[in-house]
């Protein structure tokens, strides 16, 4: 694996951390036993959901308060973006609206074939998918070939493909053309050959949007623009939907008025037979722009309509309270830690890290979240849901006596204080240590939990609270500004594996100058080399139990400190059968989605 991989769709969460701070207030101003999430009614998960008993036709109306960054599939990396990648595009595998760990297989025909010990792998793809008009012909291997080749095109700048693609021979210095590594012996095959076994990871990333197929004979014209015009302004489409466009295949103007709306109608090239999504609906209309405290009243008192993106604080309030089956709180795509500074300053000392990892209250900050309507203490890193979670404790976590207390245990902090060189139990010097987190929703009471923690070990702290793109691209985010502790950071998978959990933030090589997301400059030589281990590992359950050993080796060096496994809420109007998809973050899936109307 090489490089860094952007943190898609983390918005998303801030978001949500938002609408959770509502609920926490709306607790604590109703009742005790909500506010500690006693008794507490839990949100509707999404799972469980029958996939094909849904109606067919009619017309979804989507409110977005943002608009897309791309809609190119080599481009595509943010949750909105992705919705309608997978609703247009057929990927070699996808997960199923209700699979969080293994993908399906979508455009290609079967599960890959792994040999040369995890070095090499062989894909068929199914026969009979066309592509939308203007192309209207077969898909081949060589328009997979070429969809993942200009990954490497900088004029496309996709941002996961040299962590994810780049064992492929030949990858790692390709600009656009041909990779030696991957061959399409026939129409329907297509081979990878890697430098490393990591077959595991590579088909992983076959589930993204990268691995649509593209046609070269469409495409190349516009990829040797800067940036590429193909997503921006034309494309053509595998999938049960495309976005509306001319006989040309231009789409910008009538299926994409950038800052306004986009369209989904039906590709008239796609063939059911070949696909596992029913496609209920007959057209997918989104609104980009609106207030997203407007829109999500629309939503909550309107009929055939969702919201795409995260609600408002007082909509999810609103929507917990009076419209209960119209709310879905999704878990498992992404949690929350405290990064501590594990290269500089007071907290390169582990025994410190475990300290204020005993002492930190992360109950009390899952209630400042919202309590357990949105989210979970977490225990460790890897996410529910994830390959390897329960193989790293589960719901309970690696079992260290730091980790043992989710709302903090004094004594044990102090045992720690000690063998770290403090006989008191408390520190005695004369380090201030800085707090940097997020100044919006609950970033404020996150960070004075925290700093509670270190005051009741006679660590002396200040907060700085900053807009969170600042706490990122000034101060958590670059190493140089040498912060002691990060308060509101987080991650989100990009797939089931866990590799796109741990292996950036907490991988040594991936800390860089700027845009740094190894916020806490991990650099265990040990960790390190666990991680190289898994990522070498091939089979699912080895590879499980490979990263479990990573995680459990990040709890116990106390690297960072995580506090809240989030669950994403997403409403919908009272005649809508939301299908979400639970591998991500519970977006609504078009593909399943459809309309409860005679």
């Amino acid at each position: 694996m090489n490089t860094s991989i952007r943190r898609r769709a983390f918005a998303a969460v801030v978001a949500l951390f938002a609408a959770a701070a509502a609920l926490f207030a709306f607790a604590s101003s109703n009742s005790t036993t909500l506010a500690n999430g006693a008794g507490l009614k839990p949100a509707q998960t999404g799972a469980g959901e029958n996939l094909y008993n849904g109606k067919k036709g009619g017309t979804l109306t989507v409110f977005d308060s943002e608009d897309f960054e791309h809609l190119d599939p080599g481009e595509a990396y943010f949750d909105l973006d992705y919705q309608i990648m997978y609703a247009t595009q057929m990927t070699l595998f996808a997960y199923k609206p209700n699979q969080t760990t293994v993908a399906s297989p979508l455009l290609a025909s079967a599960q890959p074939v792994v040999t040369n010990g995890g070095k090499t792998v062989t894909i068929h793809i199914k026969p009979n998918v066309k592509f939308s008009p203007p192309v209207s012909r077969d898909v081949t291997s060589s328009d997979v070939a070429y969809a993942i080749e200009r990954g490497a095109n900088p004029n496309v700048g996709n941002a996961y493909f040299q962590p994810y693609f780049g064992d492929i021979v030949g990858a790692a210095k390709a600009t656009g053309g041909p990779i030696a590594g991957i061959l399409t012996p026939n129409a329907t095959t297509i081979v990878f050959h890697l430098t490393a076994p990591t077959a595991d990871l590579l088909i992983g990333a076959l589930s993204l949007p990268l691995s649509a197929p593209v046609p070269e004979s469409f495409a190349a014209k516009y990829d040797k623009l800067k940036p590429t015009q193909y997503g921006t302004s034309y494309e053509v489409f595998t999938g049960p939907y495309m976005l509306q466009s001319t006989s040309a295949g231009k789409f910008l103007g009538l299926g994409y008025q950038p800052g306004k709306s986009a369209t989904l109608v039906r590709n008239p090239n796609w063939n059911p037979s070949t696909d596992w999504a029913p496609a209920y609906l007959n057209e997918i209309k989104i609104n980009i722009g609106g207030a997203a405290q407007v829109i999500g009243l629309q939503v909550l008192k309107g009929s055939d309509s969702v919201q795409n993106d995260t609600p408002t604080n007082s909509n999810v309030e609103l929507a917990y309270t009076k419209y209960y089956k119209q709310l879905v709180a999704v878990p498992g795509a992404g949690d929350h830690y405290v990064s501590l500074n594990n290269a500089h300053g007071l907290f390169t000392n582990v025994n410190i890290r475990r300290a204020v990892y005993a002492a930190l209250d992360r109950t009390a900050m899952v209630k400042v979240a919202g309590g357990t309507i949105v989210g979970s203490v977490a225990t460790h890193f890897i996410t529910p849901g994830s390959a390897g979670y329960t193989q790293s404790g589960g719901d309970a976590g690696p079992k260290y006596a730091w980790n043992e207390y989710p709302s903090g245990n004094l004594a044990v902090a102090q045992t720690y204080m000690k063998k770290a060189g403090f006989s008191s139990g408390k520190y005695t010097g004369s380090d201030t240590v800085s707090i940097v987190g997020a100044d919006n929703s609950n970033g404020p009471e996150t960070s004075a939990i925290v700093k509670d923690a270190f005051t009741e070990l006679g660590i002396p702290s200040k907060i700085v609270s900053v807009d969170q793109s600042v706490m990122y691209a000034k101060y958590c985010g670059v190493p140089k500004a040498e912060v002691d502790a990060c308060s509101t950071v987080g991650w989100i998978r990009d797939f089931a594996d866990p590799a796109t959990i741990l292996y950036v933030p907490f991988y040594g090589p991936t800390i860089v100058p700027t845009n740094n997301s190894n916020w806490g400059q991990v650099n265990n030589p040990q960790i390190n080399a666990a991680m190289v281990t898994a990522s070498n590992t091939v089979g699912a359950t080895p590879r499980a139990n490979a990263w479990a050993k990573v995680d459990d080796l990040l709890v116990n060096d106390a690297v960072a400190i995580p506090y809240i496994f989030d669950k994403q809420p997403s409403i919908e109007s009272a005649n809508v059968r939301g299908i979400n998809d639970l591998w991500n973050t519970g977006s609504w899936d078009y593909a399943f989605t459809s309309l409860n109307t005679p």
